[in-house]
């Protein structure tokens, strides 16, 4: 049975009604009487424009047979393909059951389509249907999980989808559905309405399903409290649809809801608004006076009023024009201009996303051949480029480049228009330089900028700024570390200032531009003069005499100005420089309104102020410290505040609350605790992720300080866990979710190791550049090679597919909490019988019982404190240097060896013998953290008495990197069926370093006790001969040079040297296996930790602990060359060479070892006190 052709048509045409045109049941064109087969073909031809995807291709193939027209080609390849025949089974049997399977199958089957079509146009009506059916998915599973998917695929839809295709509408349409349900920015949402319902309005009949929804859109908004903007849009988009109705109908449309709309615009908005909103698209009069009135106040001088005035009358003369009026793109961009005034000046936190929202808008509604194109591709740029700065997203600020990029490309009509819009390219450049999305961004910025300037003739008015922001860009990449560059970004801001005319408004902007580039040349290279700050106040100060007393920038430049007599009493010492710099910032703050997004700034200069005069003493430090305390909060809770500045803030608070009220001073450490996720995330690069975690050095000491005062003992362990050894942490739950997957899931377990492994390729590439030298033929051809780019974006999109790929983890039985913050009760229960003790310089170590129903202990270090520790630290690293030195005289020698007695006996009056006075286990597992990973612990003691006093006597030591790593590795079995044998290395012998004659003589002993062992000697021990020999064997032994790892380079810049090349850690960090057991590395400085990075294991042995060996041996320093050690260890392992290694008595295997070598050689402390043992 089949509805009445003639009639669908008559009544879509009429009604507008999608949904009944849609179900409507039409004859196939064989069976529909030849009268109505014109009214079949409108009535497909209509539904093909009614929808957006694939189906509505079909709908036009249909229309097109029936009127003579040639059909599609690329459609009809689709059609006969065999993947559109298993759609079409996978649509019927969804038709027909209607439930969560069969929806899955038919999403599959669109997926399988997509895969097999490569046509650009097909595959965006394929995406679109596909992207229905995903959110339906959602929608029956009570999930978002597609939702941004979802939204990336209609992105590339529209972008591929001709501005002049009947179908873009409807894709408007999807999109915006889309962005609402993904819970974008209600701008964004409304951009792809507005654009859809302009289409609609230029349909004949209009389309009045697309408007309508639009206008249903700013109603509900405005119901559920948004601004009253969004009742006046509704009022609009209601008044547009009635012109078009009268135009289709005549007056016999009408539409109640036009009337309604208009009183509820009256009474909340005011009766002139409404009525000029009701009648200006009839009056070009109305409309010419209103732009008038907006150009007027654009002139204005700027003072209080003016900017919330100039916004308001722009929004009125945009939203009242008519969405296909002519001079829409030019109300859109005035009231971007307005928006972003608002913003930069009126520090207003929302107009920068409206400033965005109505460029937007602007590029989704013009022709791509508009006269305006171009302005409106430069306001793009610079508002992705500023919306930025308030996402903090990589990704707008790349778009923000391409928009850049894409003005570039424009053709120019001179070298003026094309230097102004370089100067918009480097302006965004320098943007994505600062949130680290592109480390070439910097250097480039300052090449565009500098070709700009090429092409501007002397005199030229935009010069200036040429050289303000050359000196802006140069200035950025100084301050991340080309230090070389501050003297360019200097001279290019004096030339600003000194071509600049005096009365010239921008002057204003050139001072201050200088200023910041002389004082950042100060601060960033810790000058102690006192002169290169006085000119930069000088500047600052110019700079604010030229403002008007009411200008909003007043407080601006006065804050700057305190912060840069703070760094300067920082480096000169100069305390009166402090004392302005507290009165100046109270000032600004006091100048800045609560809410304004440059508030928090403004209020940290003030409280760092405020609490380093409080450290001073005197009447007012209990007030000083009170301000301090308070503004450090206020900025910790503020919303336009950083994630990075927030931890700071909470960090100063919980420092100077941490003696005067401890339980406080956790809870701030737990607020900054709960932001290290986002500020180390694996989307960054290594050295962002590196940086971020130097700011968190000494917060570990902090939390146990404040745990041991508050009496919070579990708490302040739990965070402990979360607040250092953060990147190894996050590796080493990914281990560890690999292993277990790897018995139950193998294929997951499979991609998230490739994910790891491609993840650490792009992190090796994302700081490095290279210079390429060719010879040919006696001709030689050089190219510079920059990757970094490419590896921060891949790093991007595998950290996304990382995420997804862990999210899937979680649902597997027993891996519901990979990667999730620890939990310390189940901690201490998988770790029973293994005693721990996390040392702290703060003056406490915390005893993590092996019997858990114990409670933790607190036991005070009265004589440790972070300056002694420190101390200590750096005594044993001058002496261990003059040990090492061949050229320091023998009693110098002998004087260090007393050194290091000096500290291990040190460290066992501080620390060591008050633990052990506590700790009755034979068996002890230390976990330094901060200063104290730089010390031997396992090694104190007064080994030059015969009193016991030592922890060799005492019990059998082992360190872990954390609780989470010793009660994981505790916990796995060891595996039953295992060889007993080991790669063996030995390199005694290589290019630049001094030879090894025991490193042979090691392997072969080594080798001689364990039977069946791989020994690879010099030469044959080639990287790619040990890698396979770690699958082969659970023990792996290396006597060679080693080269300590560092945050400070390349971390394949550290590691074991063979005899042509490296065995570095990324070689270790792939190896995926369960069956190492024991590493031990018998060369130099593979245990120690970083010096910058004390809380974070990067050493080698803590490499080969995440690579999976349960057991490491590491040396701490420098060690003898001598196979004493080894051997002897191997040989109590094996009874001799009797049987096979047990590796699980490799820490007491050590520890006698150590202790015998004590024994014979008391006054060489260096010798047996640099071996350490990791794990189990």
């Amino acid at each position: 049975m089949y509805d009445n052709v003639r009639l669908v048509v008559e009544t879509f045409e009429y009604s507008g009604d999608v949904g009944a045109l849609l179900a409507a049941v039409l004859p196939l064109p064989q069976h529909c009487p030849r009268h109505l087969l014109p009214h079949l073909a409108q009535a497909h031809w209509h539904r093909y424009r009614a929808q957006s995807g694939f189906d509505g291709l079909i709908d036009r193939e249909i229309a097109a047979s029936l009127t003579g027209q040639a059909g599609d080609p690329a459609v009809a390849r689709v059609t006969s393909t065999e993947q559109y025949r298993e759609l079409e089974e996978a649509r019927a049997d969804f038709h027909a059951r209607q439930d969560p399977g069969s929806l899955v199958y038919f999403v599959n089957a669109y997926t399988a389509l997509m895969d097999a079509v490569d046509d650009e146009r097909m595959t965006a009506a394929l995406i679109a249907d596909h992207a229905r059916l995903l959110l339906v998915l959602d929608e029956l599973d009570g999930t978002d999980n597609y939702a941004e998917p979802v939204v990336n695929g209609l992105h590339w839809t529209i972008a591929h989808t001709p501005r002049d295709d009947p179908q873009r509408a409807r894709r408007l349409v999807d999109r915006a559905r889309a962005q609402g349900n993904a819970g974008r920015r209600r701008g964004q949402v409304l951009a792809d309405y507005r654009a859809a319902a302009q289409l609609a309005l230029r349909e004949r009949p209009v389309w009045r399903d697309v408007v309508i929804e639009l206008a249903q859109y700013e109603s509900d908004l405005y119901a559920n409290g948004a601004p009253p903007i969004h009742l006046a849009g509704a009022f609009v988009t209601c008044r547009d649809l009635a012109a078009a109705l009268e135009r289709d109908f005549g007056n016999t449309a009408t539409l109640p809801a036009l009337s309604q709309l208009e009183n509820e615009v009256s009474s909340q908005i005011g009766p002139d608004v409404a009525r000029f909103l009701r009648t200006c698209h009839r009056d070009p009069r109305v409309l010419q006076a209103q732009r008038d009135k907006v150009e007027t106040l654009l002139r204005q001088e700027i003072r209080p009023g003016v900017l919330v005035e100039r916004r308001d009358q722009a929004w009125l003369l945009a939203i009242g024009l008519p969405l296909d009026h002519e001079g829409r793109l030019d109300a859109l961009l005035d009231l971007y201009h307005t928006h972003d005034d608002l913003w930069e000046l009126g520090g207003d936190t929302t107009a920068i996303g409206l400033a965005y929202d109505a460029v937007t808008e602007a590029l989704l509604t013009t022709s791509p051949d508009d006269a305006g194109r171009a302005k409106l591709q430069a306001a793009i740029a610079n508002a992705t480029s500023t919306i930025a700065i308030q996402t903090r997203s990589p990704d707008d600020a790349k778009d923000a480049v391409d928009a850049a990029r894409a003005l570039v490309e424009l053709p120019a009509r001179d070298q003026g228009q094309r230097a102004l819009r370089l100067t918009t390219l480097a302006s965004a450049l320098v943007r994505q330089f600062e949130l680290g999305a592109n480390p070439a961004a910097g250097q480039e910025a300052v090449t565009v900028m500098e070709e700009a300037i090429e092409l501007t003739p002397p005199g030229d008015e935009n010069l200036p700024l040429r050289w303000s922001t050359l000196s802006l860009a140069a200035q950025k990449v100084a301050e991340d570390g080309d230090h070389s560059l501050f003297a360019k970004a200097v001279d290019a801001g004096a030339q600003a200032v000194a071509i600049i005319p005096t009365h010239d408004v921008r002057r204003i902007g050139m001072l201050y531009n200088y200023a910041a580039a002389v004082q950042s040349q100060a601060n960033t290279t810790k000058v102690t003069d006192a002169e290169p700050y006085r000119e930069a106040e000088r500047a600052y100060r110019a700079a604010l005499a030229l403002l008007a007393p009411d200008h909003p920038d007043n407080a601006r430049i006065e804050s700057t100005i305190a912060d840069l007599l703070y760094h300067r009493y920082r480096h000169c010492g100069d305390l009166g420089a402090l004392d302005d710099s507290l009165e100046l910032a109270e000032k600004a703050v006091r100048e800045t309104p609560p809410d304004h997004h440059w508030w928090p700034l403004r209020a940290f200069a003030l409280a760092r102020s405020a609490r380093e005069l409080a450290t001073f003493g005197g009447p007012r430090a209990d007030e000083l410290r009170e301000l301090a305390i308070t503004h450090f909060r206020a900025v910790s809770a503020h919303p336009a505040a950083s994630a990075q500045h927030r931890m700071v803030c909470e960090q100063q608070q919980a420092a100077m609350l941490a003696e005067a009220d401890p339980a406080t001073a956790l809870d701030a450490q737990e607020r900054v605790i709960a932001a290290i996720p986002a500020t180390v995330s694996r989307a960054l690069p290594r050295s962002q992720r590196l940086r971020a975690v130097r700011q968190l050095d000494g917060l570990a000491d902090q939390v146990v300080d404040a745990g041991a005062r508050s009496g919070e003992l579990d708490r302040a362990l739990e965070l402990v866990e979360q607040c250092r050894a953060v990147l190894f942490g996050d590796a080493w739950g990914i281990r560890r979710g690999w292993a277990k997957l790897r018995e139950i899931r193998p294929e997951l377990a499979e991609k998230l190791s490739q994910v790891e492994q491609e993840l650490a390729e792009a992190d090796s590439y994302s700081d490095m550049t290279f210079h390429i030298e060719v010879e040919y033929q006696g001709r030689t051809s050089t190219r510079d090679w920059d990757p970094r780019p490419d590896a921060v974006e891949r790093i991007r999109r595998l950290a996304a597919k990382r995420d997804h790929l862990v999210a899937e983890a979680r649902a597997v039985p027993g891996l519901e909490n990979l990667l999730a913050a620890p939990d310390l009760e189940l901690l201490r229960h998988r770790a029973i019988g293994h005693t721990a003790v996390v040392v702290s310089a703060a003056g406490t170590a915390f005893v993590v019982p092996g019997d858990y129903l114990e409670p933790i202990e607190a036991v005070p270090l009265r004589q440790m404190t972070e300056i002694t520790a420190r101390t200590q630290v750096r005594k044993l690293r001058e002496a261990l240097a003059d040990v090492k030195d061949p050229a320091c005289s023998f009693d110098r020698r002998e004087e260090a060896q007393l050194d290091v007695h000096a500290v291990l006996e040190w460290l066992w009056d501080t620390t060591a013998g008050p633990v052990l006075e506590r700790v009755t286990d034979a068996r002890l597992w230390w976990c330094p953290i901060g200063v104290a990973a730089g010390l031997p612990l396992h090694a104190a003691g007064r080994h030059r008495e015969a009193a016991g006093q030592t922890v060799f006597d005492r019990v059998v030591s082992s360190y872990t990197p954390s609780l989470t790593a010793l009660a994981d590795t505790v916990t796995t079995p060891r595996p039953r069926h295992t060889r007993h044998t080991a790669l063996v290395v030995g390199v005694g012998e290589r290019k630049g370093m001094p030879v090894l004659p025991s490193a042979r003589a090691e392997a072969e002993a080594v080798a001689a006790l364990l039977p069946g062992s791989t020994v690879l000697l010099d030469s044959a021990a080639t990287a790619d001969a040990i890698k396979e020999g770690l699958h082969e064997h659970p023990i792996a032994h290396f006597a060679c040079h080693g080269r300590p790892i560092s945050s400070a380079g390349h971390p394949d810049l550290g590691g074991l040297m063979l005899s042509d090349g490296m065995f570095v850690p990324s070689f270790v960090r792939d190896l995926r296996t369960t069956q190492a057991q024991l590493a031990f590395l018998s060369a130099c400085d593979t245990a120690g930790p970083d010096p910058a990075l004390l809380d974070e294991p990067l050493n080698l042995t803590s490499a080969f602990h995440l690579a999976g060996f349960r057991s490491v041996i590491g040396t701490l320093w420098h060690t003898a060359d001598s196979t004493e050690t080894a051997v002897a260890v191997y040989a109590a392992l094996t009874a001799h060479g009797t049987r096979p290694a047990d590796t699980a008595h490799a820490a007491t295997a050590l520890t006698e070892t150590l202790r015998r070598m004590r024994d014979a050689y008391p006054a060489v402390p260096t010798r047996w006190a640099a071996h350490v043992h990791v794990g189990d």
